[in-house]
């Protein structure tokens, strides 16, 4: 014998119409609930308590889980967790293929030049400069992960203090830290970005200067090795 769910759903139909694609995103999932409301109001007059509690538990689910379909991902900590821009996009010809905040288009060679082009100076931005200087901030977490997966979760601890244990843990996680290793200007203002102490910078300093001229710094053979070619990176920019 078939339930009465089961009858109902041949009787009504709930078709999800196109949408055009100036419709924000926001108004579309609006839509989508409108529709979704009408279609099980329409369900509920043919359907038992038991069918319609049942249903309504799906509605429940569907509608937490719609929210948290996007992950969040380390170009978003980037971005300050920002996904979209509310500004409207322009499209910047190719000799002035760089788009400020304001929409305004420099050319690249402008960037980081010392005289601000952007309207907003955006162009000078200090940490955006640094970071164009240093390994991209994917590779930089690439790298501090493999370091971790070679020598162990607490390996970090050697460089950076006591906050750097259980992988980077007490200084906000491996992607926090490879986006302050890459607009951090210098080595004091990546220590305050992290709440360092004075004297866990200096520590930090005099370990870092000691691999970049060759020395193991009380590492061993491989880890200072393995460290040497990312912070000579950094001393080469200005790091320390």
């Amino acid at each position: 014998m078939r339930s009465a769910f089961e009858s109902s759903s041949k009787v009504v139909s709930a078709p999800v119409m196109p949408l055009p694609g100036s419709v924000s995103s926001a108004l579309y999932l609006l839509f989508l609930v409108v529709r979704v409301v009408v279609y099980f109001a329409k369900l509920c007059v043919s359907m038992s308590i038991t069918s319609v509690t049942t249903f309504s538990a799906t509605v429940v689910v569907c509608c937490l889980v719609i929210p948290y379909t996007n992950a969040f991902s380390i170009r978003e900590l980037i971005k300050g967790g920002k996904r979209t821009s509310d500004a409207t996009p322009v499209s910047c010809p190719t000799w002035h293929p760089f788009q400020c905040p304001n929409g305004d288009c420099v050319p690249i060679k402008y960037l980081c030049d010392g005289s601000p082009d952007c309207g907003d100076e955006y162009d000078e931005n200090k940490s955006m400069c640094t970071a164009a200087t240093r390994p991209p901030v994917e590779e930089t977490a690439s790298f501090l992960k493999a370091l971790l997966n070679a020598h162990g979760n607490d390996f970090l601890v050697k460089v950076f203090g006591p906050k750097a244990s259980n992988q980077l843990k007490g200084m906000g996680g491996v992607d926090k830290v490879a986006v302050a290793l890459s607009q951090s200007p210098t080595i004091d203002a990546f220590g305050a970005e992290m709440n360092f102490t004075e004297d866990e910078v200096e520590k930090m300093t005099d370990l870092m200067a000691e691999i970049a001229s060759g020395s193991n710094a009380g590492l061993t053979n491989n880890e200072a090795a393995d460290f040497r070619f990312f912070v000579q990176k950094l001393h080469e920019t200005g790091f320390f």
